[in-house]
């Protein structure tokens, strides 16, 4: 019973640093947790990732956390794929394999390629928000086109995880060779640069 309390107490003080971020960060984010909420309904992972018939859906969160309680806001009491979902806001890295969709903070940049390949060949669809996020093996990457969150995906990446995305899902992504200005999501605007 003190470990539920501890957990409703961890998600009221979480949603409250949230809510205390500025307001175009909060929507960011918000849009941000209703793609990843979303993806999976589009992706399908190979039957060994859900060993046990009971087993969980794990939408997992590495780094500076801004957006697992949004998701947890989302998916609360909801199933995906037809099991119950999880988030779980992980602390390292030997928590990523469990994961079916890992979302991989902006604040994790630096370190992508440790982090991407302990979950490489491991069925996991990652996601994140950085840079060179595809380059380095990343399946979804968020990116701003035209003030507006959007996502690319890297087909090479999610068959190398045998994950079969819908062609649905494949034509909402900014196509990643295309003419069009995309920005990562966590470039710095102009009005926030530093004078």
């Amino acid at each position: 019973m003190l470990r539920f309390w501890l957990c409703v107490i961890g998600l009221n003080l979480m949603t409250a640093l949230v809510r205390a971020q500025n307001p175009s960060e909060i929507r960011e984010f918000q849009k941000k947790a209703e793609f990843i909420a979303s993806f999976a309904r589009f992706v399908d992972w190979p039957a060994r990732k859900f060993p046990q018939a009971d087993t969980p859906f794990v939408i997992g969160v590495f780094g500076t956390d801004s957006i697992s309680s949004l998701l947890q806001e989302m998916i609360q009491d909801r199933q995906i794929k037809g099991r119950p979902a999880v988030i779980k806001h992980l602390m390292n890295k030997e928590e990523l394999r469990a994961c079916h969709v890992l979302f991989i903070s902006r604040s994790e940049r630096d370190r992508l390629g440790p982090i991407l390949g302990e979950v490489r060949r491991e069925n996991v669809l990652t996601v994140g928000e950085s840079d060179n996020f595809l380059g380095k093996g990343g399946v979804i990457n968020f990116v701003t086109v035209g003030g507006q969150v959007r996502f690319q995906i890297s087909s090479e990446a999610a068959a190398r995880e045998k994950l079969t995305v819908s062609s649905k899902l494949l034509q909402l992504a900014v196509p990643i060779a295309s003419g069009v200005s995309v920005v990562p999501s966590n470039a710095m605007k102009l009005s926030e640069a530093p004078r």
